[in-house]
């Protein structure tokens, strides 16, 4: 059985949440003011996740620990939101990824086989200057490995033996919090409604106002003023948040996004910055990527983004307005949005008469 210290370590393992599930604690226990340390722990996940996009590890005490984890994931599932679900499970993976660091080369196997259910093994081999720990099924490498962006991650300039890849134990943790991640995701992301006693739900209100004070700082809304970001179309401000709280993008939808910020204005180092919160960002490769999509390098072609057609053919269009209706291309809606912002705002100060305003 797992021990209390180790579960609290990794609260999403089965064992963990066979140990907390065993205690059958209810929500109105947790109104008991013996709770309190694990509600203050539980809201300062949440709130850590939504300030600092990761979460500390307090191994000091095991049982509060142990127990907020849940608590927390309970506060944002209540919460409802996709952002902060995403964000939340990257900041609690992050967390796990550093701990996963300093463990020895059979904790890490033992999680990757008995959890995420690899096929894995210990060796030890020395190539080319580097020293490898594991090998692991291609498979299980793809599964992973195939949201980073950074050349050494491709399976063709990999070292592999009969069909397993070989791995020092930074890359082991660093994939296995591609699952983690997954997994703590699959447990907030399910909608769900929970009476929750008054106590709690003002909890949850703080944190639902921690995030709408600093949203924007988060997804870039206090970006240059050179790109409005209100009037982002509704696919490129979807890919954009999705980008800043950890989601894994596709490459449609980075190229448009990349794309569109360019012909909207944004600098290159600014847009480099709206990239760094991607856990495999590598600054030099993200920096030619932009520069090629701008015209700066290559073929010196510069790109605009995708029209909305082929938005929708690669399943990009997301939540269209009414704008959406009456455009083809996303820098049409962003030319019209800003146009519209800009009458509101005359109208608000009284320039324009309300009655010829659309």
């Amino acid at each position: 059985m797992i021990s209390e210290r180790e579960a609290a370590k990794y609260p999403f393992l089965r064992d963990a949440v066979s140990l907390v599930d065993v205690l059958d604690i209810t929500l109105d226990d947790l109104v008991d003011p013996s709770y309190r340390k694990v509600l203050d722990r539980a809201e300062g996940r949440v709130s850590q996740a939504i300030l600092k996009g990761e979460t500390d590890s307090r191994l000091e005490d095991p049982p509060t620990e142990l127990l907020s984890y849940p608590v927390a994931n309970m506060f944002v599932t209540v919460l409802g939101e996709d952002f902060l679900s995403r964000r939340y499970a990257l900041s609690e993976a992050l967390r796990a990824e550093e701990i996963l660091r300093e463990e020895g080369e059979a904790r890490v196997a033992k999680m990757a086989r008995t959890e995420f259910e690899w096929t894995l093994n210990l060796v030890s081999e020395s190539l080319d200057g580097r020293i490898y720990n594991f090998e692991l099924h291609f498979s299980n490498y793809l599964r992973n490995a195939a949201v980073f962006r950074e050349p050494k991650w491709k399976l063709v300039n990999r070292m592999m033996k009969d069909g397993y890849v070989l791995l020092t134990q930074p890359e082991a943790t660093r994939l296995l919090k591609e699952e983690i991640q997954r997994k703590i995701l699959s447990f907030v992301s399910v909608p769900a409604k929970i009476n929750l006693p008054e106590p709690l739900r003002e909890r949850t209100n703080r944190l639902a106002k921690v995030l709408s004070e600093n949203r924007a700082s988060i997804t870039g809304e206090d970006l240059p003023s050179e790109v409005v970001m209100e009037a982002l179309p509704p696919c490129i401000s979807t890919a954009f948040e999705g980008l800043v709280s950890g989601k894994r993008l596709g490459h449609m939808e980075r190229f448009a996004l990349t794309s569109f910020l360019i012909n909207a204005g944004m600098e290159i180092d600014d847009i480099v910055k709206v990239f760094v919160s991607v856990t495999d960002f590598d600054e030099e490769f993200t920096r030619y990527q932009i520069e090629h999509i701008a015209g700066l390098r290559g073929s010196r072609t510069r790109y605009t983004p995708p029209t909305c057609s082929t938005l929708r053919t690669h399943g990009v269009c997301v939540n269209p307005d009414r704008i959406c209706g009456r455009i083809k291309h996303p820098l049409s809606y962003y030319r019209r949005k800003i146009w519209m912002l800009q009458r509101q705002e005359e109208e608000r100060q009284g320039d324009v008469n309300p009655q010829i305003s659309e």
